[in-house]
Parts: structure tokens; C-alpha cells; sequence
């Protein structure tokens, strides 16, 4: 006030006319508490910035590294010239009383942006805080945060709503319980996104980095981020697709999680046979397969089985019919497993099994199950079709044949008969 009147009394003794010394005065204040504000701003950046630095540079925590990388201490410094304006409007503006409500209404929807842009701020440094750190990599943060950024600008609406028209909070509550159903409709999808969220997170259905095969979105990829309504996965070409949260939780999808936390990855492929090329073992045939070490051993001790059973059941005749006898189907089924079970890139921890399915028109399906002992994809295929190649040529010295349907070429050897 001190300052009003001393410039009230100089400019009239500077010949200013009376009806304009008030607002010349007046704005000459106004420039003074701009003033007084940049330069307490400046200089609490300057001084609260730097001496806030020199902790973040000392300290060993790495929290407070993202914290002012965010500029959060930056922002708490802007609250220094807006304190100052707030305290000084009634002073500056005592003879002009009808401003000052409008004024500090100002300074407060200022104070208001800028505490959700210190929310926003202080989230976002925790997201990256928390991604760095393992022990909370697979926390729904990240859900968490978009949350509350809802609620704090959902609030700092209620808020500026509150102080423009003069209504309290609880009243504007009260007002939009009524419309409480267009709400839900607007926001419909991040409801349901924040329950599937809190799903996904609960049962572990999903954690950043896992392998996901989503075939309803032609999805097959790494999981890059968890937000509130969709999960983003970098597919193996490169593109990036997002899925919604809600999708996870009502729809079948595929995590190869197991797989990559055990070491080895599941080999699960046919080998058709054509049924025609099934038969009984001849001398000849019996001799050319005992040459084969995996199996030898394993012929002899079955034939010796066989041989004693039939005697005991005094199987008579020629027929190969009569009696049990070996096949050489039964044989390469046999050669298979043992030839799984010496090789060095099987897990032999893991089930391994070769079996028969149900004959179909494509023949008899010859099952290999096994898991290899590597969950890298180049190296998995290499050894997969290292095995088949082996596999699919070994049933010639079976006397078996592939099935594969007519190609152009058996239909011309055909016609030229």
C-alpha cells in the first residue's frame, strides 16, 4: 500500500490528472508483481533446480534420475511466483475490489493445470523408473497410472467447473450421478479395459516380453507394453500390432512363456505313409534292417519274443499270418524312437514319444513327439528339419512309401502308359 501511495503522490506532482493517476498507478503495480514473479521463478529454478541436481548427481538412487529428468522439481518451482501472485492480488488491487475474485480465480486454475501436470509428470517417471527395475516389471503400473490420470483430470474438471461457477464439488457430483450412465458409454472401453487389466495381471495371463500367438488378430510376436485398453506386441516381421485387453481375457490365445522358462521347445509333426506299402518282414528284408545298429539289437530280442510265443502256441504253416510277425511299419516306429532318443539336440527330460493316428485318405500318420534342447528359432528349425530329412529318407530302407496326393508329374507318366 506503501508503494500505491507513493506513486499516487508523485504522479501528481508530476501534473498526471487525478481521474488517471488510480489506473496509472495501478499498472505500474501490476508491472512490478509481474516482475517480482519472473524473478522469484527464475530465480527458484535457478537456485532449487541446481541444488536439486547436485543431490540427483550424489544420490545412488536411481528414482530421483527420472524425476528431473521428467522436470517435476521444475514444475513445484512455478508454484513460487504463482504463491506470490495469489498473496499479492488483494494488496495490488484494494481499490479495485471487483477484480480480485476474478484474479485469484485465475491464479487457482493456474495452480490446478499445473498439479495434473505434475501428476502426469511424477506418473511418467514412475513408468520408466519401474520399467528399469525388474522387481517391478510385471506390476500393473502402467494400468495404474492411466487410472489415476483419469481420476486427476476428471477431479481438475469437477475443479475449474467448482470455481468458475461458484458451485461446490459435492454438488456437481451430486448433479452428475444423474448422467452417470452416459459416463459409463463414454468410457466404456476403459472400464473394461482396466478389468481385464486387473485380470491379466492377476492370473498372469500375459507379462512384457512374453511370446504371444493370437491367431484371431494374426498376431505372433514379442509383448512390448500392457496400457489400460490394449496390448501392444511387436509381431516377428517387425510390425506392431495392438489388441485390446479385453481380448486376453475372452478369447484363446497362445503364451509360449512355459517353453522359453524350460529350455525346450515342442516338436509335434506326421509322417503319412502310404498304407499299400505296409508289410510283413521277409528274410530279406529282416537282414537288410539287422545291419542297422539303432535297431539290431532290438530285432534280435523281438524275434526271440516272437519265436518262443508261436512255438508255445505251436503256430504251424507257412503263412506269415499265422502267428505274431514283425512289420516293417512296427520297425520304423521303433528306429524312430531310438533315433530321437541318441540325438544330441533332443531334450531327453521331456516327453518323447512316436506313435500311430487314425488312418485317413492321406494315409497312415506316423506322430514324432519330442521336444528339442534350444528354444532359439533358427536353431529349432535347424534341427527339426534335420531329423525330417533324415526321417523321410530313412523309409525307403524300411520298404515303406511316402504319401503325397497326385502331382502333375505322376499324371503325365500315367497318360504316357
Amino acid at each position: 500500500m506503501n508503494n500505491l501511495h507513493w506513486t499516487t503522490d508523485f504522479l501528481i506532482k508530476q501534473g498526471v490528472r487525478e481521474e488517471f493517476v488510480q489506473w496509472i498507478a495501478l499498472g505500474i503495480d501490476i508491472i512490478l508483481l509481474i516482475l517480482i514473479s519472473w524473478v522469484a521463478d527464475f530465480i527458484a529454478r535457478r537456485i532449487l533446480l541446481s541444488v536439486i541436481h547436485t543431490l540427483v548427481k550424489r544420490s545412488k538412487a536411481t528414482w530421483d534420475d527420472y524425476f528431473f529428468e521428467q522436470k517435476i522439481f521444475k514444475n513445484l518451482a512455478h508454484l513460487v511466483p504463482a504463491w506470490i501472485v495469489h498473496t499479492s492480488v488483494p494488496i495490488i488491487f484494494n481499490d479495485v475490489p471487483a477484480a480480485i475474485p476474478f484474479l485469484e480465480k485465475l491464479v487457482v486454475l493456474y495452480v490446478i493445470v499445473l498439479g495434473v501436470s505434475l501428476v502426469n509428470r511424477t506418473l511418467r517417471a514412475l513408468e520408466h523408473w519401474t520399467s528399469m527395475n525388474t522387481k517391478y516389471a510385471n506390476t500393473p503400473i502402467r494400468t495404474i497410472s492411466q487410472v489415476i490420470r483419469i481420476l486427476a483430470f476428471f477431479g481438475a474438471v469437477i475443479a475449474v467447473i467448482s470455481i468458475l461457477t461458484g458451485t461446490k464439488a459435492g454438488n456437481i457430483l451430486g448433479a452428475l450421478a444423474g448422467t452417470t450412465a452416459i459416463i459409463i458409454l463414454v468410457f466404456q472401453d476403459s472400464i473394461k479395459g482396466l478389468l481385464a487389466n486387473f485380470q491379466i495381471h492377476m492370473y498372469d495371463l500375459i507379462e512384457v516380453g512374453d511370446w504371444i500367438t493370437f491367431s484371431k488378430y494374426g498376431v505372433d510376436g514379442d509383448v512390448v507394453s500392457i496400457d489400460l485398453t490394449t496390448i501392444k506386441v511387436q509381431n516377428f516381421d517387425k510390425t506392431v500390432s495392438t489388441v485390446p485387453a479385453t481380448a486376453f481375457v475372452s478369447d484363446s490365445f497362445v503364451n509360449w512363456r512355459g517353453m522359453s522358462e524350460s529350455g525346450a521347445r515342442r516338436i509335434k509333426r506326421n509322417i503319412h505313409i502310404d498304407i499299400t506299402s505296409i508289410r510283413h518282414l521277409d528274410e530279406g528284408l529282416a537282414d537288410s534292417l539287422g545291419e542297422i545298429d539303432l535297431i539290431h539289437d532290438f530285432i534280435v530280442q523281438r524275434q526271440s519274443e516272437i519265436d518262443t510265443n508261436n512255438q508255445k502256441k505251436g503256430i504251424k504253416g507257412a503263412s506269415r499270418l499265422n502267428g505274431r510277425r514283425q512289420t516293417n511299419i512296427g520297425l520304423y516306429r521303433k528306429y524312430v524312437e531310438f533315433y530321437l532318443s541318441n540325438h544330441p539336440g533332443i531334450h531327453q527330460d521331456f516327453t518323447l514319444m512316436v506313435r500311430q493316428l487314425q488312418p485317413s485318405t492321406e494315409g497312415l500318420p506316423i506322430e514324432v513327439y519330442c521336444f528339442t534342447n534350444t528354444i532359439v528359432w533358427q536353431e529349432y528349425e535347424g534341427i527339426m528339419a534335420d531329423i525330417f530329412d533324415h526321417l523321410y529318407a530313412a523309409t525307403r530302407h524300411f520298404n515303406l512309401a511316402l504319401f503325397q496326393s497326385p502331382t502333375g508329374t505322376d499324371i503325365r507318366a500315367i497318360n504316357g502308359k
